[in-house]
């Protein structure tokens, strides 16, 4: 199943399920440095590391858990605590070729109650698959991806928010490239974007 279809399920069924609480469907401009150990078939002299820029957009839909079914109502103080289902599509030309990337991420989210504020700070970590080629590759590789992240949201008028910056550190787990085994490949990734407030 392609990321971009997972994604798009992950929002409808995030949406279906969020009749009576915070939802908020957001796109974003994503700008990811995605370093790749391994990739020069013949190092330079500065070594057999490439940290390429992609761009591209993010979209996504976060759902706040305020109720538990036979629970009722929870009770978190100054913080609410819900997932955050998203994906990224994410592409630069190089080496006369293209490096594609995309990602799909569900994670575990922790923001400030909105009740009279007008920004909305919060955290973010979780996992997903990455979808990536790299420059003159015949096929795509899926490999599991791990990412945290920080950012604000803030209130512009109504239910639409401004999301001010989001940053993530990530680690694309057990990505070869080239001919070494096991290199790491880190992720960091600055965004920023407009959310719509469902409830």
């Amino acid at each position: 199943m392609k990321l971009r279809s997972l994604a798009l399920f992950l929002a409808v069924a995030l949406a279906s399920a969020a009749a009576n609480a915070q939802t908020g469907v957001y796109l974003a401009f994503d700008a990811q440095q995605f370093t790749q150990n391994g990739v020069n078939a013949v190092p330079r002299p500065s070594g057999n590391t490439d940290r390429p820029w992609v761009f591209g957009p993010a979209y996504g839909i976060y759902y706040d858990i305020t109720r538990l079914p036979r629970l009722g109502q929870l009770h978190t103080g100054p913080i609410v605590v819900g997932i955050d289902g998203r994906g990224d599509t994410l592409r630069v030309s190089e080496y006369g070729s293209q490096l594609d990337r995309q990602d799909g991420l569900l994670s575990l989210r922790i923001a400030t109650k909105n009740k009279h504020m007008d920004m909305v700070p919060y955290l973010q970590g979780g996992f997903g698959i990455g979808h990536t080629r790299i420059p003159y590759a015949a096929h795509y590789s899926n490999n599991l991806i791990y990412q945290f992240g920080i950012g604000v949201d803030r209130n512009i008028r109504g239910r639409l928010d401004w999301r001010i910056a989001e940053a993530d550190a990530g680690f694309l787990g057990n990505y070869v490239v080239g001919h070494g085994a096991n290199q790491s490949n880190y992720l960091v990734t600055v965004s920023t974007g407009f959310v719509f407030r469902i409830h």
